[in-house]
């Protein structure tokens, strides 16, 4: 996607309503974006919403990309109905272990940037601009 302006998380929260979630499906998007042997209109769509071009709810409503996706999602409806109830819990499972590694990812990224920020200010009040030899 090289140098274009890419959406954060908090781009997604509208939608996602949840931290993690909106993480995930960013994430989401890039794998799509970055796709090139899925579907092109997929993968169209999640470069516009990912440069920011246009919003997904507003994608959604793109006739192109809405039959891909409605395509894409009868096809795993499709495999969902055809797995076992333990499949189904194990891939539960799994989402909630991937939406937690997003909350602890979040977290450490916000610890990060509070010491970063901690440390600019120490150096800040200690920049010895006012000393004299």
């Amino acid at each position: 996607m090289g140098e274009e302006r890419q959406i954060g998380d908090a781009d997604l929260m509208d939608i996602a309503r949840d931290e993690a979630r909106a993480r995930a499906l960013r994430k989401s998007l890039q794998r799509l974006a970055d796709n090139s042997s899925g579907n092109s209109a997929l993968q169209e769509m999640a470069r516009e919403v990912l440069s920011g071009r246009i919003g997904l709810r507003e994608a959604l409503r793109v006739g192109a990309y809405s039959d891909a996706l409605g395509e894409r999602i009868a096809q795993a409806r499709q495999e969902y109905e055809q797995q076992s109830p333990e499949e189904h819990e194990r891939q539960r499972a799994e989402a909630e272990r991937y939406l937690d590694a997003q909350r602890v990812e979040i977290e450490q990224e916000r610890q990060e940037a509070a010491e970063r920020s901690k440390a600019g200010q120490h150096r800040a009040r200690h920049s010895g601009h006012d000393w004299k030899l």
